[in-house]
């Protein structure tokens, strides 16, 4: 029974161990320490690691059937999902009375009606009267060619997987990134809103003008009149809109009717018998003359073809009104690339027919009493005399009403325009909302969350309505709207622009996770498809241009600085790596150069979150922008199981190095041994020409009382192998010793642990000591460096028992300077070296030539601006025998190569080595230090050969003489870089080497031993 109820326990926990929520299990741990040795019944991590991803599992049944939802915001096979809870019959119901729109009412009906506009009725015979039927053709191709390209990159993106709402919006943003995607969707919501606005007061406009030919008007028959025709107009369209988009969409359909009656009024009319009065308008029927006189541009009143094509592109804007739509669409990867592709074809027609109708039938000028006449000689007509005065009415260059005047029943077409403006601001009025709502639910700009709800099956933004609708009544009120239509314009050829640029981004990034189902697109063709878009916003007018791109900007640099923890999977991303990768690939063909040489750290570490201090040290170092990489060597035994642990502690230290804003990386593996363990790291860390070629560890605090105990003795002789290994692999070596203060803060940190002692996950192994649990856990507190509190000492005798063996590394020390208890302090400390130190000081002592490292690396701390000591003084100390005659002479020397290699100082000091009696304190801390590892009383003993202490007592006495000249010199300074002793293989692995190490940095400031390899790293010429 017992072993059945073990079992199962077992079980609950192996369910869990590989879950995105790791610490959602709870354990009782009242009365027993965090370690396996102290928990009864140790569980073991399987060897088999399918017994991992039990709670992942899913059939391809599930995902077809979509019987789950998402807990993570990526579409992705490795993602965790759960069924979802039955519903009842009421709510299926419900969801069956609305299934999405299809391609044809939810995209082409509605792109049609938002590019089909009061151009179409009032524009296309004026543009034919200016641009003649060849530039007007080409105008229309170039706009073509503009929304197609466009349109074929919208589809491309909109096939890769599927899209929610949002539309443009949500298809560069997932593409681009929220940078691009927030900047551009916030100036499509105010471009689509001011669009929605313009309509409104275009159809006023219209009303105003048709109804002053019948004398009536409300106030002023101008402006006001065109104020309260917009607002009512605006209204009348938001209560439509309020009702529902089904409502909406069946009004739309009643509308399209309508333009297609007016459509056939005016082909129809072309072709019936032309009346005494037509003709007196210049409208004489299809003739050959006619269009041989209007084949040609004649440019008016200042007009060019870059006016034309200013006047008929914004109708064609309107392409991305289906997209809007994206939430509403029953399946938007299919909708939006065959509605938005047939409906751009379909206006591109009608607009093309229309121009060519009234081209063909109507000369360019006419004087309204009598009708054209032709001229034989010139085969052209004869201008009437209101020409030459530029004072005509009617004709294609000075009539708007064209269509109106050839319709075979002239109300449809007014019908027509109002239909058409109708139809366009209810398109902007109601896809704005949602470009805004799907902005606001990704939070990227503050306060704006509110405007996000939705309400109702289709998620209906009410609360962006109502926004919407009161921005729209404001700048209705402005009643002149022509200042802000080409900014409207540039508004939305910048948004172009971006789409195409989103496309050719993704498809060149190369990514696997680009496949879109729509396979007719180019990534060159989108490029040039953005180009043009740029250059059109320039040629149209270069001013509106510069404060779209001023807007854009200012957007971008903001949510480039603000949004955090974004992560859409976009191209921008993918081509990244692409491009990190290509470089590296060239790097690594790359011969190295002195004057291009990066100092590459590997930081012996352990668990960053336990040394901040000596990872923020060697950052100040690096500065960001060379490479550093955290190794931590976790002393448990290669394995699969490890493995999977391992890769569970790096993605949390991750996280906090990246809380910390660390550009570091990380590098954890598992090792019996330290010192092979590092072994490993100093072969395999790196890629390439991006290998670390320093290796900086920390000073071993309690390497004396750990000598003394055989059973940790092997640890010392592990950092010193590590010492040994690096000389012997010709790498630069530093060592790091943080003053009297310990660099492994771990015990500062237990109060932390505390809150999540009952959410551990279980992940123990079958080993007593339990060093890879110990460091997954500490791996779990990565936001403790927000952190800030007193640990009082009676606190902490309390809970020593309980979590010592947590904030540890391993019970052998082998990952801690130290398991001494650490006295009271502040968290704070662990601070020491990220916050900058006014007029700090850095002193050098240069013993040996090392290839210049020990000069580069204080140059480094006072310029790289995250250093704790930008801006310090540097002073340099040099020791000369006593056989230098010169003394003046070696010093000006000395400064002129320290100014050959640009480095600045503030002093040089010369010193002359001096053998004097050295002082009792130093002597009898010698002694001391004999007396422990060679005792008098046992010499069997010794630590200590004494062949080895006999010859090298003068180099020792040497360096206490130098511990005596340091201190007097450098005992105020914030930080002391000092050559490292070089010694024999056989010195390196006793403790002779570990005493000289200490007397040298013993009662000193922070104190950097630095070792280079011989290799030149700085030089003079140029």
């Amino acid at each position: 029974m017992k072993n059945d109820q073990e079992s199962s326990r077992n079980n609950l926990i192996f369910n869990n161990i590989n879950s995105q929520d790791n610490f959602s299990s709870k354990y009782n741990l009242e009365k027993k320490r965090i370690n396996s040795k102290y928990i009864e019944n140790g569980i073991s991590i399987p060897k088999n690691t399918e017994e991992f991803n039990k709670n992942d599992n899913f059939t391809l049944h599930d995902l077809i059937k979509k019987e789950f939802h998402e807990d993570t915001d990526q579409n992705s096979l490795s993602g965790k999902f759960t069924t979802f809870n039955k519903i009842n019959s009421e709510q299926i119901d419900k969801n069956q009375k609305f299934q999405g729109f299809g391609w044809v009412k939810g995209v082409l009906l509605r792109c049609i009606l938002c590019i089909i506009g009061a151009t179409l009725y009032m524009r296309m015979s004026w543009i034919a009267g200016q641009a003649g039927i060849f530039l007007g053709m080409v105008v229309i191709m170039l706009s073509l060619i503009v929304v197609i390209i466009t349109a074929v990159s919208m589809s491309a993106i909109a096939t890769n997987g599927e899209i929610k709402n949002g539309g443009c919006y949500y298809l560069i943003s997932r593409s681009l990134g929220p940078e691009f995607g927030g900047s551009i969707g916030l100036i499509l919501y105010i471009a689509n809103m001011v669009n929605g606005a313009m309509n409104c007061v275009g159809l006023a406009e219209s009303l105003v003008f048709l109804l002053s030919k019948s004398n009536f008007k409300l106030l002023d028959g101008g402006i006001n009149d065109v104020r309260i025709y917009g607002l009512s107009t605006c209204i009348i369209l938001q209560g439509i809109i309020f009702i529902g988009t089904e409502f909406e969409n069946k009004t739309q359909i009643i509308l399209l009717i309508t333009i297609i009656m007016s459509i056939l009024s005016h082909t129809i009319g072309t072709l019936l018998p032309i009346t005494q009065e037509q003709k007196n308008h210049g409208i004489i029927g299809f003739n050959l003359k006619i269009i041989m006189n209007n084949f040609w541009p004649d440019f008016r009143d200042g007009n060019s073809f870059i006016t034309v094509f200013g006047i008929y592109f914004p109708a064609m804007t309107g392409i991305m009104a289906g997209a809007n739509m994206s939430g509403d669409l029953k399946d938007p990867s299919k909708s939006i690339p065959i509605g938005t592709m047939t409906a751009i074809i379909i206006t591109t027609i009608i607009y093309s027919g229309t121009m060519l109708l009234s081209a063909c039938s109507t000369v360019r000028d006419s004087n309204g009493i009598n009708p054209p006449m032709f001229s034989n000689n010139s085969f052209d007509f004869i201008p009437p005399h209101c020409r030459e005065t530029n004072s005509c009415k009617f004709g294609l260059a000075n009539d708007y009403q064209i269509p109106l005047s050839q319709a075979a029943f002239g109300p449809l077409i007014i019908a027509g325009i109002i239909a058409s403006t109708l139809s366009s601001a209810s398109g902007c009025l109601i896809g704005a909302p949602r470009i805004f709502q799907a902005l606001c639910q990704d939070k990227l700009f503050p306060g704006l969350s509110i405007f996000g709800k939705g309400k109702g099956l289709t998620n209906e933004p009410y609360n962006a309505y109502f926004l919407t609708f009161f921005l729209t009544c404001g700048t209705i009120l402005i009643g002149d709207l022509n200042a802000i239509s080409e900014i409207i314009t540039n508004f939305f050829l910048a948004a172009f622009a971006i789409t195409n640029f989103a496309c050719f981004e993704s498809s060149a990034s190369n990514s696997p996770g680009f496949r879109p189902g729509f396979k007719y697109y180019n990534k060159w063709l989108s490029l040039f498809g953005s180009v043009l878009c740029i250059s059109l916003m320039f040629i149209l007018s270069w001013i509106t241009s510069l404060i779209t791109l001023f807007i854009f900007a200012i957007l971008f640099l903001y949510l480039k600085h603000t949004t955090r923890n974004v992560n859409w999977g976009t191209s921008s991303e993918a081509n990244r790596y692409r491009k990190a990768l290509m470089e590296l690939l060239k790097l690594s063909r790359n011969e190295e150069h002195v004057k291009n040489y990066r100092p590459q750290f590997l930081v012996l570490t352990g668990n960053p979150i336990a040394r901040q201090s000596l990872v923020d040290f060697t950052y100040s170092i690096s500065g960001g922008v060379n490479l550093m990489i955290c190794g931590h060597v976790v002393p448990y035994k290669s394995s699969v199981s490890a493995t999977v642990c391992m890769k569970k502690l790096s993605s949390k230290i991750n996280d906090f190095l990246k809380e910390r804003k660390w550009r570091v990386f990380y590098c954890g593996i598992s090792n019996i041994s330290l010192r092979n363990g590092v072994q490993n790291l100093l072969q395999s860390t790196g890629l390439g020409k991006m290998q670390p070629n320093i290796l900086l560890i920390g000073y071993k605090y309690n390497w004396l009382k750990e000598t003394l105990n055989e059973n940790y003795r092997n640890n010392v002789k592990e950092y010193q192998g590590i010492i040994l290994d690096a000389f012997e692999s010709n790498m630069n070596l530093c060592i790091f010793k943080n003053s009297n203060e310990r660099l492994d803060h771990s015990i500062l940190m237990e109060e932390l642990y505390e809150k999540f002692l009952n959410e551990i996950p279980e992940i123990f192994m079958t080993d007593k000591s339990n060093p890879l649990l110990e460091d997954y856990l500490k791996g779990y507190a990565s936001d403790f460096s927000k952190q800030h509190f007193t640990i009082s000492s009676s606190q902490r005798l309390i809970k020593q028992r309980s979590i010592s063996s947590i904030i540890s590394l391993g019970n052998g020390s082998r990952n801690n300077s130290s398991n001494d208890f650490v006295s009271d302090t502040k968290v704070s400390i662990n601070n020491k070296f990220r916050y900058k130190i006014n007029e700090g000081n850095i002193h050098v002592w240069w013993l040996d030539n090392d290839g210049g490292l020990i000069l580069l690396i204080p140059y480094l701390l006072k310029t790289n601006t995250y250093s704790y000591l930008h801006g310090a003084s540097l002073r340099i100390f040099v020791i000369v025998d006593s056989y230098t005659i010169d003394l003046k002479k070696t010093k000006e020397n000395l400064e002129n190569l320290l100014k050959k290699f640009r480095i600045k100082y503030t002093e040089v000091t010369i010193i002359v080595e001096e053998s004097k009696k050295l002082c009792p304190e130093t002597e009898m801390e010698y002694y001391f230090y004999i007396e422990l590892l060679n005792p008098k009383i046992n010499s069997q003993k010794h630590l200590i050969n004494s062949s080895l202490l006999e010859k090298y007592y003068h180099k020792t006495c040497k360096y206490f003489w130098l511990r005596e000249v340091v201190l007097k010199h450098s005992i105020d300074s914030n930080l002391l870089i000092i050559s490292l002793p070089l010694a024999d293989k056989s010195v390196i692995l006793s403790p002779l080497y570990m005493i000289w190490l200490d007397l040298l940095s013993k009662d000193m400031p922070p104190t950097l031993f630095v070792k280079g390899n011989n290799t030149s790293v700085i030089t003079y010429t140029s």
